[in-house]
């Protein structure tokens, strides 16, 4: 019997916004605000006293700043990314951020099936070849021509969201429906322990997406970490 849909899986990072500024104590109440204290014109310092004399800035205060600067230097126009050149400059990890992996491990040239020996897309439910772990998940894109299409339609969409997510924590994630197949692949009929480890096929209209500025990087350079075809959990297996 048909059930009621299922989010993709893993969380998707997202969260609505605000409807309208609010005072911040922290800068992680801020989250979602930093849009609009920026439009707003709210300034994070202590009123003058009669003296004329204004308080020493507070240390939340200089972190505010310096979080309206990085959303000030994102700008209102957002970046169009190319996935293949993306990995190509970012695909190295460091102490301070992720290497971008999305052609690595979701890209549309790695085979479908195959001998277990060669890297495919089945493989991975398994561990098998360059996999360093067995996944319960494991899909590609169907082409460059939709990854990039729809990562950047994303962006588009969304960039006041990502634009605050950056400034505020240095990183967005969120999860989208493109409403036709982006991708296809694999997950484990045997997650949860249902059973042993076995690969069925599926394919995929979810799409998850996850962005990060570039540590140090002056003005800050926004890079995809990853962004792949997400399966919806199975009726049944939760």
């Amino acid at each position: 019997m048909p059930g009621r849909p299922r989010p993709p899986h893993g969380d998707d990072g997202d969260s609505r916004p605000s409807p309208r500024p609010r005072p911040v104590r922290h800068v992680a109440e801020g989250q979602e605000t930093a849009g609009e204290f920026l439009q707003a014109g709210r300034v994070r310092s202590e009123p003058a006293d009669r003296s004329g004399a204004t308080p020493a800035t507070r240390p939340e205060d200089a972190e505010l700043n310096r979080v309206m600067e990085v959303y000030e230097q994102l700008g209102n126009e957002p970046p169009a990314f190319n996935i293949a050149r993306n990995d190509e400059a970012f695909s190295d990890p460091s102490e301070e951020r992720p290497g971008a992996h999305t052609l690595d491990r979701h890209g549309p040239d790695i085979p479908l099936r195959g001998d277990p020996s060669v890297k495919t897309v089945e493989g991975r439910i398994y561990g098998h070849a360059e996999w360093d772990h067995a996944a319960n998940w494991s899909l590609r894109w169907t082409d460059h021509t939709t990854m990039n299409r729809e990562v950047n339609n994303y962006v588009r969409e969304n960039w006041e969201q990502i634009r605050s997510n950056l400034a505020l924590q240095g990183s967005h994630s969120g999860a989208f429906n493109a409403g036709h197949r982006v991708g296809e692949g694999f997950f484990n009929n045997g997650m949860f322990g249902a059973g042993p480890r076995e690969a069925q096929y599926t394919a995929a209209s979810m799409v998850r997406v996850s962005i990060n500025l570039v540590p140090g990087s002056d003005p800050p350079q926004p890079f995809v970490v990853t962004a792949f075809p997400a399966g919806d959990v199975p009726f049944g297996l939760l």
